[in-house]
């Protein structure tokens, strides 16, 4: 799966990676409809959550007692879902793919949609001028958050929202969501300057402290 905003941060990344990586980020770029390319990225933990919806088992649950059959179990599944692409077509997908009628789909809570931000050119110089403050140079390209925020619920009525964390990490090191997520004490301090630059820019405000 592909839009604009994903093809052109794959496409972006594909140019500072070598190696299969890069030329599967740049081949997808081109043309989403590259099945090898797009497989080649989905067993790349850091840009499967990209290219498609993705469903993971997270937390089971099963039995009462050590020395018993189980008589129910319980499996939750988490579900990134890609932009335009309905809840129900995912439960139906699960469904499918589980094929026993004994087993009982359910979608838990109400799951909220939302359209993709275009992005504006003052937040972009923005965070390019709050990025830049630390690492001149780097390229600044928005992306696709394959995750759920609470700005979802700005964009489902109709609010653009944008995220930027200015947190520098290695993919290998960041853990996200583990018992032992983590990112580097300097990170940390950047990041704060990086939101306190955006918050004075973007707010209108005079900087100073």
């Amino acid at each position: 799966m592909a839009n604009s905003l994903t093809r052109a941060y794959l496409g972006a990344v594909g140019k500072a990676q070598t190696g299969p990586l890069g030329e599967a980020l740049r081949k997808f770029a081109a043309d989403p409809n590259d099945a090898a390319a797009a497989d080649a990225l989905a067993q790349s933990p850091e840009f499967a959550g990209t290219t498609r919806t993705t469903c993971v088992a997270t937390m089971l649950e099963a039995g009462h007692a050590e020395n018993a059959l189980p008589q129910t179990a319980k499996a939750t599944i988490n579900c990134r879902i890609f932009p335009d692409v309905a809840v129900e077509t995912v439960r139906q997908a699960l469904v499918t793919a589980i094929a026993d009628p004994k087993v009982e789909v359910t979608t838990r809570d109400k799951p909220q949609a939302s359209p993709v931000s275009e992005m504006r050119p003052d937040v972009t110089a923005a965070i390019t001028r709050a990025v830049h403050e630390n690492y001149k140079g780097v390229p600044i390209v928005p992306y696709l958050e394959s995750g759920g925020t609470d700005g979802k619920v700005y964009r489902a009525a109709g609010i653009p929202t944008f995220a930027s964390s200015g947190l520098f990490s290695k993919p290998s090191e960041m853990f996200a969501h583990g018992l032992n997520e983590r990112l580097p004490v300097v990170s940390f301090y950047q990041g704060l300057d990086h939101i306190y630059r955006l918050a004075v820019e973007l707010g209108g405000a005079r900087r100073g402290r």
